[in-house]
């Protein structure tokens, strides 16, 4: 099957590096695999192994040709799912045309977009990200729970399970989380100061848990003094920190006194990885406990700090029942404390047994009610400055997710019965 640039572009191969400094590795958006930095790599590509490695932009010239990558399989995954995908759509590229001067027009097409990607761009300028708008620094794997679709890439609990069961060598283990080069994160910074400082307009932090890792507050500490020694206007950047918000007292206790700093230099947003209530968050998220999670957000939200909140609810096969709750929760908040609640999309693609596809039909039924419960009270929502955290679009959201569960599919056999068969041993382990 033929595909045009409008079923493959995306700009977030372009906008949007993520970098572990814990790996010593380097992404472009958050579902393709990551590659691996060496020594030889930065004698080469110096500043350009951030952002523009041969395998980036290899992988950029062929969603430009209209192919489907494999490292972009996860989204074609949701979109044949007749799910929305975190993919952009193709006018989001036109900025980045525009800048190269390939596209000069007012009011560009796709149809000229593809004509000069297809005639004029034979040296592949067009492959080159130069001006970000977004990055994202993954502090390692250290983090307090197990959450059921997460992994030993992204907890170190988890890493300890596996280990203890015998699913991974401590070699193994050792093989996968080598230490990153001396010189990568020197040279993230050289790029950083040259390149990022200039365009990005948001910055994240993940982890792991990052409120629990020694190495968050001298980064922030570092992001803080880059943008004051900056000579150059610009606007004012939003840094987000993703937190399971199981936060000890001390590390909270930091956090608070953190961000005050913090919020002379960036528009603070903390969001907060929750999709469900109490005891089936509990199962979900192993090691989350409730109470504390909950008296966490009151006490942050009850000292009115200058930030922005929401949650990031990662959706998956169990949550989906409790969605109209959470939902409701969020909008407790927003009663409660006369501030916005971001809805930021995600949904669980991998492991693919635990995604909602692999419901039967009948449980879009909470999809449908979360939906409704949005429409009826949408108009009492404060309004998120960031679009893809609006109440409204996180409506376009769910209405993939419907889709995604009402598309049935002899396929999904084999993962109904590998989540059986998961979920038997889960329980067996964690008791």
């Amino acid at each position: 099957m033929k595909f045009t640039i409008k079923d493959t572009l995306c700009d977030l191969s372009w906008n949007y590096p993520i970098v572990n400094f814990g790996r010593g590795e380097i992404r472009t958006c958050c579902r393709t695999p990551a590659e691996k930095i060496t020594d030889q790599m930065i004698d080469r590509y110096q500043e350009d192994v951030i952002s523009n490695t041969p395998k980036q932009k290899e992988r950029r010239v062929s969603l430009m040709r209209g192919l489907k990558h494999a490292d972009c399989s996860s989204c074609w995954k949701i979109e044949e799912s007749g799910g929305k995908s975190p993919r952009h759509d193709v006018e989001k590229f036109f900025p980045i045309a525009q800048t190269k001067g390939l596209l000069n027009l007012e009011n560009p097409t796709i149809e000229e977009l593809e004509s000069i990607i297809q005639d004029h761009d034979k040296e592949n300028k067009l492959s080159v990200s130069e001006e970000p708008y977004m990055l994202e620094i993954s502090m390692g794997n250290t983090c307090d729970m197990k959450c059921m679709y997460c992994s030993h890439h992204y907890s170190t609990q988890w890493a300890v399970e596996k280990i203890k069961f015998g699913e991974i060598s401590q070699a193994q283990y050792d093989r996968e989380f080598p230490k990153a080069p001396d010189r990568f994160i020197e040279m993230f910074w050289k790029w950083f100061e040259s390149t990022g400082v200039k365009s990005l307009n948001r910055i994240g932090i993940i982890g792991g848990e990052p409120l629990i890792m020694p190495e968050l507050y001298p980064l922030l500490d570092q992001f803080i003094e880059v943008y004051q020694n900056y000579s150059e206007k610009h606007k004012q950047v939003n840094l987000w920190i993703v937190t399971n918000l199981n936060t000890p007292p001390k590390y909270l206790k930091k956090l608070f006194e953190y961000i005050p700093k913090l919020s002379t230099v960036f528009n603070v947003e903390i969001l907060v990885s929750m999709e469900a209530l109490g005891p089936k968050a509990e199962y979900i998220r192993n090691g989350l406990d409730w109470n504390r999670f909950e008296s966490n957000i009151h006490n942050l939200l009850s000292n009115k700090f200058e930030i922005e909140f929401g949650f990031i609810m990662s959706l998956n096969a169990l949550s989906i029942t409790d969605l109209p709750n959470f939902l409701k929760f969020a909008k407790g908040l927003n009663d409660k404390y006369d501030i916005p609640i971001s809805l930021k999309h995600n949904v669980i693609t991998y492991p693919s047994w635990q995604s909602p596809a692999i419901l039967t039909r009948d449980f879009s039924k909470y999809v449908v009610e979360a939906i409704y419960y949005i429409l009826s009270v949408h108009k009492t929502i404060h309004q998120v400055n960031d679009v893809w955290g609006q109440w409204d679009k996180y409506i376009e959201f769910l209405l993939g997710i419907k889709k995604m569960i009402e598309k049935e599919d002899n396929a999904l056999l084999r993962d109904r019965k590998t989540f059986v068969s998961w979920f038997d041993t889960y329980d067996k382990r964690r008791n």
